[in-house]
């Protein structure tokens, strides 16, 4: 280690015995018990997830709804619109919700398949005699403002579904036009644009965060609940769908799932506790790959020198030049989203900081007596390289494994985060951070749970890789 670091960790020393925070910092350093303790029992959870995991962690929960942690009171907290059923009755085109129709023509559709355009169309078709039946997914005004209005004028929120919006303007659209798929969204914006003067930002229709009691999304969205049906989950639903042609996703509180559940409604706990072990798995095999390809590089640049280690350093040099998160992201959208990519890139991120520092220590190495008196006893190079090289560099090896483990696991977090790593259902941390982003004025748990097991884990191999090169390096010994 450099004169340098050695006085760092010798001033880091005597600053900490100054204060208590610093005091505690210095012996987590020393001695990493809770460190140690954290990745103990994310190896338990990543080893045994199988068995200590609730449930499953691909597939909803039986009634198919997104559960809050067991102390939140019953609210709704986002609402999504259903399709319009549109259909010929008479001679007349005609539409309902989804909800609506089904109460009138007694058609039985299972609730999670509500808002599957090709779900609804199939059973309609299949259980009435209506004619012409197309199911219209209605798409979303997500904000307006005044028409011919500059860039830098901000947009209003509106979040309401398009016929609601043109009733609210006093904007004429009708179904056959959505229907088209030569207008879409353009008809109903220059339709704004000429009945109301308005631009709008026009989507395909998500859930509208919604936050608030039962009883308050009822008022808002004019459905009839009886105050003795409030806690009732299943009532709720079925009011919304009918009454108001619209998904309340409603948290009702459970024990059953202590951290809540996800966006889709799978419990977070068990994702959670799944993804300890896909994230430990991919990291670990990642960096045994390129720490294998970087140790190899590192042992021939600095046994044999000249241009072979110039070659290769040269090529280093150029690898850590490059971006690596954007490249990861162009090698996905040109090969595609797989395990073997992602390993594969993971792999790059390690293998040029292991060629660097192998090279610096077999450099010093292969000058010392007792690599020359083998060299002089004929060992072959093979030999030299294996037996007497390599294990001298081992505890520098171990280190920079350790400390970086640390970073592979978050560049994978933020590689899934950016929907470049590990591809869904497979539960990932930082896919799901990211499944989080919508909600996380609303159901924050979502993103923090994963992203607090992102910084326990490698701020603790960060710790335990510090500890270990202290114990490891003969000269910081001296020190203690």
């Amino acid at each position: 280690m450099a004169q340098a670091d050695i006085a760092a960790d010798i001033s880091q020393q005597i600053g900490a015995s100054r204060s208590s925070v610093g005091r505690v910092w210095y012996f987590i350093r020393r001695w990493p018990v809770i460190p140690m303790a954290i990745l103990a029992v994310f190896m338990l959870l990543a080893i045994f997830a199988d068995v200590v995991a609730p449930h499953s962690e691909r597939f909803t929960v039986s009634d198919n709804v997104r559960l809050p942690p067991a102390w939140y009171p019953p609210v709704v907290i986002s609402a999504l619109d259903l399709p319009k059923v549109v259909f010929m009755e008479d001679g007349e085109q005609k539409q309902m919700g989804v909800g609506e129709a089904i109460t009138a023509f007694g058609v039985d559709i299972p609730a999670e398949k509500l808002n599957s355009p090709s779900e609804v169309r199939a059973a309609f078709r299949e259980q009435t005699d209506l004619e012409k039946v197309q199911v219209l997914v209605v798409p979303l005004i997500e904000a307006v403002r005044p028409a011919g209005s500059p860039d830098e004028t901000p947009w209003e929120p509106v979040n309401v579904n398009v016929f609601d919006a043109a009733e609210q303007y006093g904007v004429d659209i009708t179904v056959d036009q959505l229907i088209d798929p030569l207008y879409g969204g353009e008809v109903v914006k220059s339709s704004f644009e000429a009945y109301a003067g308005l631009e709008v930002q026009v989507t395909d229709t998500v859930a509208v965060p919604v936050r608030t009691g039962v009883a308050e999304a009822a008022e808002r969205y004019g459905v009839t609940i009886p105050e003795d049906q409030l806690g009732n989950q299943l009532y709720i639903e079925e009011a919304f769908a009918e009454q108001a042609n619209v998904i309340a996703k409603v948290h009702i509180p459970t024990w059953n799932h202590v951290l809540g559940g996800d966006h889709i409604g799978r419990d977070l706990l068990s994702r959670v506790i799944h993804g300890a072990r896909v994230t430990l798995t991919v990291s670990l095999i990642a960096l045994v790959s390129g720490l294998l390809v970087g140790v190899a590089m590192g042992l021939v640049a600095g046994y044999f020198g000249g241009f072979i280690d110039e070659v290769i350093m040269r090529v280093t040099d150029i690898w850590l030049g490059i971006p690596f998160i954007l490249l990861a992201i162009v090698v996905v959208i040109a090969v595609g989203q797989t395990f073997v990519i992602l390993l594969m890139l993971l792999a790059l991120t390690v293998w040029a900081t292991f060629v660097r520092n192998v090279r610096g220590e077999v450099l010093t190495i292969k000058e010392r007596d007792y690599v020359s008196l083998a060299r002089v006893a004929g060992a072959s190079m093979f030999r030299m390289i294996i037996w007497h090289i390599l294990p001298g560099v081992v505890n520098t090896i171990i280190v920079l494994a350790t400390l970086r483990v640390g970073q592979v696991i978050l560049t994978e977090s933020i590689l899934s985060f950016l929907g470049a790593g590990i591809p869904p259902p497979t539960p990932a941390w930082g896919a799901m951070v990211s499944d989080g982003r919508l909600y996380i004025n609303d159901a924050w748990w979502i993103s923090f749970f994963p992203g607090l097991c992102i910084f326990l884990l490698v701020l603790s191999l960060n710790f335990f890789g510090d500890w270990l090169r202290d114990r490891l390096d003969p000269r910081l010994r001296q020190l203690d």
